[in-house]
């Protein structure tokens, strides 16, 4: 798999959130999803990539991370409401949804993140990491690019 097919899967994914928005041009999900592209892979690199995306998922929490794993695999709209606990389920999803796709976990954990990091924890986070770092780049320069800040 080269880095240009991992570019290419997040301009995807990242069309794809963008027609999932509300209201795209202003959004507050928009700008928390900006902050966790942001932050995340500096936490990946600190504590290790099983436990950043447990953090992740500790705040995005299971209801709102069911809600948009469920809007973006079936084309719903993400409204505004809990912006930041959808920013962090936002990324989880994409996170998770490119490792799927990598087959480095099983198609149905894509909804049970706890089962993913199972899986990711028996041997396989080091190569998960390693591999998503041009996806997750990409997708932090393209949300600096079309986001605003947090409390900009």
């Amino acid at each position: 798999m080269s880095v240009g097919d991992h570019v290419s899967r997040a301009i995807d994914d990242f069309e794809g959130l963008l027609n999932s928005l509300e209201n795209r041009e202003k959004s507050e999900v928009g700008k928390s999803f900006r902050s966790r592209c942001r932050e995340l892979p500096s936490l990946i690199e600190d504590v290790g990539f099983v436990p950043a995306l447990s953090f992740c998922y500790a705040k995005a929490k299971k209801a709102t991370y069911d809600e948009v794993n469920r809007l973006l695999k079936n084309g719903g709209k993400i409204d505004e409401k809990d912006d930041t606990e959808k920013g962090y389920g936002i990324y989880l999803y994409f996170v998770l949804k490119r490792l799927k796709d990598l087959k480095l976990i099983k198609e149905n954990h894509l909804d049970d993140p706890i089962k993913a990091l199972g899986e990711l924890s028996m041997g396989k986070q080091s190569v998960a990491s390693r591999l998503l770092r041009p996806y997750i780049v990409q997708m932090k320069k393209l949300s600096e690019a079309v986001f605003e800040g947090e409390g900009e």
